[in-house]
């Protein structure tokens, strides 16, 4: 006898921004960490994207408040378990502006195939995995790299996360990240996209980035003086660049 289907793992979402922004026409920005962390890593950005839209911020399971799975969850499955909160806040238009930093770029990848009559636009930020660091031991060492160029404040934030969410929830987080291939699967994005990279990321090199935004004919740019966690350390320089691409972006129903 067939077992019967696993529904999704429930997640913990946040929400920023007033009700205002509930007109057809402004974008909600979904905003999905990195590997380790939480919502908590959007903390300085979400108010300023709140600004322009909709603003909201998912505990990935096992990360933040949401509790881990019994078992681990590849980053398809992740995306999967944002869908419902996403159908329902959509409402059926191109309302949804995916923000992924890090591993959140694969979830926001997924999420852009999976629900393309949704998606208004993907931005990636600091994005994984590059091919040259393609196995846990390369990922630690550009990770202990890029630790080293955090600001204190941004350095703080990380550690705090890593220590509420523990090792076993990273390595799980780690291991699924390293096996979803993001330089094959965003060929099949259709919507318009923005790479974006802190300019002295060890984790997410220049080369890297520019290659993922010329395979789906998008746009990347970077933020000087910045390094991985750019979303924390640097939020007024990338909240005027997703406000920016934001604008920009076509709101007519996707066919």
């Amino acid at each position: 006898m067939a077992s019967a289907p696993t529904a999704p793992p429930r997640v913990r979402w946040f929400r920023a921004g007033p009700e205002a922004h509930a007109a057809p026409e402004a974008p909600i920005f979904v905003l999905v960490h990195g590997v380790g962390l939480s919502h908590r890593s959007f903390s300085r950005l979400a108010p300023l994207l709140a600004e322009h839209g909709t603003v909201l911020a998912v505990d990935l399971p096992g990360f933040g408040r949401t509790p881990g799975p019994r078992r681990r969850l590849g980053v398809d499955e992740m995306a999967e378990a944002l869908l419902p909160r996403l159908d329902s806040a959509a409402g059926g238009a191109p309302r949804l502006v995916v923000i992924g930093h890090s591993l959140g770029s694969e979830v926001a990848v997924d999420v852009a195939l999976r629900r393309p009559g949704l998606v208004r636009g993907l931005v990636l930020i600091g994005p994984v995995v590059d091919p040259a660091a393609s196995s846990a031991a390369g990922q630690g060492r550009r990770l202990a790299l890029d630790m080293l160029g955090e600001p204190p404040l941004t350095g703080a934030m990380v550690a705090r996360d890593y220590a509420r969410g523990g090792m076993l929830s990273y390595a799980a987080g780690v291991a699924s990240m390293l096996r979803y291939e993001t330089a094959d699967r965003i060929r099949g994005v259709t919507r318009p996209t923005l790479v974006v990279r802190g300019a002295h990321d060890p984790i997410a090199p220049a080369d890297w980035v520019r290659g993922l935004a010329e395979a789906v004919d998008g746009r990347s740019a970077e933020v000087p003086g910045a390094v991985h966690n750019v979303i924390h350390s640097h939020p007024d320089e990338v909240g005027r660049l997703v406000a920016a691409f934001a604008a920009g972006l076509p709101e007519a129903r996707v066919p």
